[in-house]
């Protein structure tokens, strides 16, 4: 009997993209991050097609941080078509979770990204917003 099937994929895109995946019963399987469009597209298509709920950071603009952002060629976007494909191809629900539920999903789970480089966040982040989902939807208990 090998390793279960991944059902649930969680995401948090951009250029650099965090994933993290869980069995049908929230069973997690395991968690890593993408480094470029192409490293994306190459991990999606090795997934099994088992997965059948997809969980996305959506993206937002928001009017604060658009001068910040004027000139960006839009990350998170780009990775968020790809995924978006994917998950249609694979029959998956696509369920979008805002970025403001990170402290929330943070202390549900215990697992923080302060402290931690930037580049190391996107995996913790996709952790987070998966279990969010996962305890939210009564398939997992908080665990602290």
């Amino acid at each position: 009997m090998g390793e279960p099937d991944p059902y649930f994929l969680a995401l948090d895109p951009g250029l650099h993209t965090g994933w993290a995946l869980w069995d049908q019963d929230g069973k997690f399987l395991e968690m890593g991050t993408t480094n470029s469009y192409e490293e994306l597209h190459d991990k999606l298509d090795e997934l099994p097609p088992t997965i059948k709920v997809v969980i996305i950071e959506e993206f937002q603009l928001w009017y604060h941080k658009a001068r910040k952002q004027a000139g960006s060629k839009m990350p998170a976007p780009r990775a968020i078509g790809q995924i978006e494909t994917f998950a249609r191809h694979w029959g998956a629900t696509i369920v979008k979770q805002r970025s403001d539920i990170k402290p929330i999903a943070e202390r549900m789970t215990g697992v923080s990204t302060k402290g931690k480089p930037k580049i190391q966040t996107h995996v913790l982040d996709a952790y987070n917003h998966g279990e969010y989902y996962l305890i939210k939807n009564g398939i997992k208990q908080i665990r602290i």
